[in-house]
């Protein structure tokens, strides 16, 4: 399955406002977006900086990899998802209408993760 058929599986939850697939330098491979979401281009340079800034410090704690990331907001949290495909991280970035849905998304995201490192490869 193709990545964009993979990021629409996860907009489709109703707590979902956007879901899209960066890469190293921040910029948007392939993305859904709902009415109302953020500039995606500009949460990409963000988020590839954040991921950054939390794989640094897990290698400080020697905590081991960083698995995801929330950084929780007013209006919704956003998850920060790191994949590794052949030595390149690709970030998936989720902006969330709030927390009621956390659960089902983060399971959805579970269950489809092998999907996309597989359509990546």
């Amino acid at each position: 399955m193709s990545i964009q058929k993979l990021l629409e599986q996860l907009a489709e939850d109703e707590g979902v406002k956007a879901v899209a697939l960066m890469g190293e330098d921040g910029f948007v491979i392939e993305s859904v977006t709902k009415e109302g979401a953020a500039d995606l281009d500009f949460v990409g340079g963000a988020a590839t900086s954040a991921m950054a800034s939390s794989r640094a410090l897990a290698d400080h704690l020697q905590k081991g990899e960083v698995e995801e990331v929330m950084v929780e907001f007013d209006e919704g949290p956003m998850l920060l998802n790191p994949l590794d495909v052949s030595g390149t991280t690709y970030s998936l970035v989720l902006l969330l209408a709030g927390t009621q849905n956390l659960g089902r998304v983060r399971f959805q995201l579970k269950k489809l993760r092998d999907q996309m490192l597989e359509a990546l490869a």
